[in-house]
Parts: C-alpha cells; structure tokens; sequence
C-alpha cells in the first residue's frame, strides 16, 4: 500500500486558515458598510435559536 497521508504539511494548514479568516474579515466589512443588508441578515437568522435556549451551547 502507498504512504497516504491523511494530515496535511502545517504549511497547508496555515495557508487554508489565513485564508478563510481573510474572507471573513472582508465579509464583516462589507456587512458593515451596508446596513440593509445587515437588516436583512438579522431578519434571515431571526428565530434560528430561540432566546435563552442554552440547548445548542
């Protein structure tokens, strides 16, 4: 059987990480600068965990 690697080089992982945190950095400035869809987020996720539901914690 060949050498399969299952966990990728740390370089790999660092590199997917700087990554999504650099899209989400960009999507919060985004949200930001635009309060209509800010609103139209808070209505999207309205009721998705009821208030003081500690259930999904």
């Amino acid at each position: 059987m060949a050498n399969v690697k299952v966990i990728p080089p740390w370089q790999d992982v660092a590199r997917e990480a700087i990554i999504v945190m650099g899209g989400a950095l960009v999507a919060a400035f985004i949200v930001g600068q635009v309060p209509q869809l800010r609103e139209w987020m808070k209505q999207q996720w309205a009721g998705a965990i009821p208030q003081g539901d500690k259930s999904a914690w």
